[in-house]
């Protein structure tokens, strides 16, 4: 069943096996059946139906049911939730802030794409409050919600729901061209289920607002995606597939069960966003291992919008149409690069901590029986329940409660060494006496999805500590996505922990790919050659790096040959923490860096979060420590960087 709660009465075990049947999800509430029951039947919870386990298909519940929507306030976790939403939507203001012309325009003119990414995030999540606050009161005709109206109307009949950054050249959206990115196919999705589940609320408005809805979803959407419309990061020029894949065509799927429980299928779209769900799974997103090289963030991203659609599907017609097996491998990947708490190992764009989702985790977990995710998903306080879409809203409140209780943090990992072959990283692990160590080697290649140029990058934690980072992305600019994206220090190899050669950063490209030359978990010990990350300015002949637990401690080890001799080498690490030198390496916190040998120079520079827009430490001083050395006559360089606490 596809609700939290059951009211165990002979009559309400009819309406469950009724409740495939249209006319129990009719959007006037008006067979007789709902209603009638609702005055009749007395609420019982049962606490069996509000454990979590096993599969089950979302159906989003009418505001009409108050059976539902009243049940929630008896439960303490859902009450929370909703009083979130309310003080959300108390908050908004009358009529919403719609961008105007200059605002679109700011993404060419300023190259600033905020001022859009704010309306669709922010403002969303406004008017998805709207909606919750009205499901959760319920159809009261002295309370219109005029409010509530006036954001609906003003968001579906907005120039466009495409944001700057994704529009053609930038430029103001072009009437009558269907443009399709993520935040416009998300919309579909949100608008098709608020109809699904407040029609009876908006037919005692409007005889007009609810056809426009649909009219709007297939003019902007559905319809041009059906005829083979690119969504924009899928064409010609930008043929590599990621994260955008799961969240269209999720949000599209989600969009089409919806429009069809009410009436109005749309098997053309369907039927794209499934054959785009498959594609996703498959081995064009995602690494043969399954690995995300995008980072948990992204993973979630493109999952959670992915399980949003598939989750309007029944067991039968979710393994009739996925790879049940694909999706297990996918769905294993967090619990694969987890480090502590809400920490995950990752590149890239990704962020190095992701708060667990509960709106689609349990759904996955029961969908793949990777049990993991449930953990994950009761490891903390979701923070922001005032989620922007209200799929997520209503998937997030149909949770039962424990699985919304917080279970505390997630246990560490253990110290097993862990290998990612696709990706190239080795995470290792040993404890210490001021805690667990973990340290990361990364490989790969610098043409990977939201790509940095990072190859040989490494990260320490001590003690549920990260110390040396990954520094993660920047809030975007509009020209992150294009030529100038290696300008920008997080994307950079200078961003990273990887070395400056004869004055030269790493460059991009999948030509610059590392090589494994050995992984041996018995020691442990990752080798990896990371020569072609340079190109011939760089006068290179072979480095490798490798990095070996050692005891209570880590060991990094770099050779260096060049083509010439004297080479200026600068070996770089990051920090979080302000460093001191302290002889023959750097103390950083209680983690102590030794570097042998001693280097002819050593700066630190610091760093300001907010200078680089950065998403993670946007309030933080960073440091980089910059050591200075020359390859000898024989263009050759050994260092060694020990890590011990």
């Amino acid at each position: 069943m596809g609700v939290s709660y059951r009211i165990f009465t002979t009559e309400a075990r009819r309406r469950e096996a009724r409740s495939q049947k249209p006319e129990v999800r009719s959007q006037k509430g008006g067979t007789g059946i709902l209603p009638v029951f609702c005055r009749l039947a007395a609420v019982k919870f049962c606490a069996e139906a509000m454990s979590m386990g096993g599969y089950r298909q979302f159906r989003p519940s009418c505001v009409t049911d108050r059976t539902y929507w009243d049940g929630l306030r008896t439960s303490a976790p859902h009450a929370a939730i909703l009083d979130e939403f309310m003080r959300l939507a108390e908050q908004a203001p009358a009529q919403p802030p719609l961008p105007t012309a200059t605002d679109y325009l700011a993404a060419k003119r300023a190259n600033d794409r905020s001022l859009l990414d704010r309306h669709w995030n922010a403002d969303r999540a406004q008017l998805t409050a709207l909606a919750v606050r009205r499901l959760a009161r319920g159809i009261d005709a002295a309370d219109g919600d005029d409010k509530l109206l006036n954001w609906l109307w003003a968001f579906l009949t907005e120039a466009s729901w495409t944001v700057s950054a994704h529009l053609p050249g930038q430029d103001l959206p072009a009437s009558g061209v269907p443009s399709l990115d993520l935040a416009s196919c998300e919309m579909a999705a949100m608008l098709a289920e608020m109809r699904e589940v407040l029609k009876p609320w908006m037919d005692g408005h409007s005889a007009t607002l609810a056809d426009s809805i649909v009219t709007e979803i297939d003019r902007r959407i559905l319809t041009p995606y059906a005829q083979g419309v690119e969504v924009w990061w899928d064409n010609a020029s930008k043929r590599q597939l990621n994260n955008w894949l799961g969240v269209c065509a999720g949000s599209i799927l989600a969009a089409c069960r919806s429009l069809s429980a009410q009436g109005h299928p749309r098997p053309q779209a369907e039927k794209r966003a499934l054959d785009g769900l498959r594609l996703f799974l498959s081995e064009a997103c995602f690494t043969p291992g399954g690995e995300c090289d995008e980072g948990v963030g992204y993973w979630a991203y493109g999952v959670g919008f992915m399980c949003m659609g598939l989750s309007r599907l029944s067991r039968d017609e979710l393994a009739r149409h996925m790879d049940m097996d694909r999706l297990k491998l996918i769905a294993g990947y967090p619990q694969r690069v987890h480090l502590f708490d809400d920490c995950f190992y990752t590149g890239n764009d990704g962020p190095m901590r992701t708060r667990p989702s509960p709106n689609f985790l349990h759904w996955l977990a029961g969908a793949t029986g990777v049990d993991w995710l449930s953990e994950w998903a009761r490891s903390g306080v979701f923070e922001r329940h005032h989620l922007r879409d209200l799929g997520q809203a209503m998937r997030l409140l149909d949770v039962p409660a424990d699985g919304l209780a917080p279970g505390g943090p997630l246990p560490p990992s253990g110290d097993a060494p862990r290998f990612l072959p696709d990706q190239q990283v080795a995470i290792l692990s040993t404890p210490t006496p001021r805690g667990r160590m973990l340290a990361i080697l990364t490989g790969g290649h610098n043409a990977e999805r939201h790509n940095h140029n990072d190859l040989g990058h490494f990260i320490i934690a001590l003690g549920n500590q990260i110390i040396i980072p990954d520094i993660g992305a920047p809030w975007y600019a509009a020209d992150f996505f294009g030529p100038n994206r290696y300008t920008y220090l997080p994307a950079s190899s200078r961003g990273h922990c990887c070395p400056v050669i004869n004055g030269q950063e790493q460059r991009a490209g999948a030509e610059a790919a590392g090589r494994v030359v050995q992984w041996n978990p018995d020691e442990p010990r990752l080798t990896l050659d990371l020569t072609a990350a340079y190109g011939p300015e760089a006068q290179l002949k072979r480095w490798t790096r490798a990095l070996r637990r050692d005891g209570a401690g880590f060991v990094l080890e770099d050779q260096f040959r060049t083509t010439a001799p004297r080479v200026p080498v600068v070996h770089l690490i990051w920090s979080l923490l302000r460093p001191k030198v302290d002889g023959d390496g750097i103390a950083l916190g209680g983690l102590r860096c030794g570097v042998t040998p001693r280097p002819r120079d050593v700066r630190i520079a610091e760093v300001s979060g907010a200078e680089h827009r950065l998403r993670e430490h946007s309030d933080k001083v960073l440091y980089r420590v910059e050591m200075d050395y020359v390859t000898d006559e024989r263009g050759e360089l050994s260092m060694t960087t020990t890590f011990t606490a």
